[in-house]
């Protein structure tokens, strides 16, 4: 099991290139093409990310033997759900990116967030933001090892998580006692699965 830490600015390049990685399915494609202008975007983004700085969000990475980042996860903590940073258009570094399908965009992310603020309004809780696992290493419980993380902190405080899984994530979810709540189709084939876990008392 690798060991987690948190993320530092110079790690924005490679958590791009896991992050491309992990989301290469038709949909996320048609989201962010791995063109250098949306390589930049993302790793701009990276850089610029309040977890990296803050007391209400967290990037994690794991590390491989020479520490490069090869998998991670975004929290945000349950300061106020009304507070949030969801990933929008009017909150990322520059609007979209060039080469991106921007309606798409819009869609994908205004949906997940009008529908994160509905299901659990101004209740405290833990946010899942994104999570992310390089192809070559998966299946060895990264992903698992990301989500307790959180998963331990929200039990620690007995507030619930929300996330909004891709059709891949929704089954390690349910196994780790996330209900899904609602689900929206933003592409062909593809269907996005709000997920709560209740709080543990």
């Amino acid at each position: 099991m690798l060991e987690l830490h948190d993320a530092i600015p110079t790690d924005a390049q490679d958590l791009t290139e896991v992050f491309l990685a992990a989301f290469s399915d038709p949909f996320n494609r048609t989201l962010f093409p791995p063109t250098a202008e949306v390589r930049k975007w993302i790793a701009d983004n990276f850089l610029n990310a309040k977890g990296l700085a803050s007391e209400h969000e967290v990037i994690l990475k794991a590390t491989d033997d020479n520490g490069k980042p090869v998998a991670f996860a975004k929290w945000v903590r349950p300061y106020h759900a009304a507070a949030d940073r969801d990933l929008r258009s009017d909150d990322a570094v520059g609007g979209w990116p060039v080469g991106s399908d921007k309606d798409l965009c819009d869609l994908f992310f205004g949906t997940m967030s009008d529908h994160h603020h509905r299901l659990m309004g101004d209740r405290p809780h833990y946010y899942l933001e994104l999570l992310g696992v390089h192809p070559s290493y998966q299946g060895r419980g990264l992903a698992s090892q990301l989500l307790k993380w959180g998963l331990a902190r929200a039990d620690e405080e007995s507030v619930e998580v929300f996330l909004s899984s891709s059709p891949e994530g929704k089954f390690m979810y349910e196994k780790n006692g996330f209900k899904p709540y609602e689900s929206f189709s933003p592409f062909p084939g593809y269907e996005q699965l709000n997920m709560i876990r209740p709080a543990q008392h």
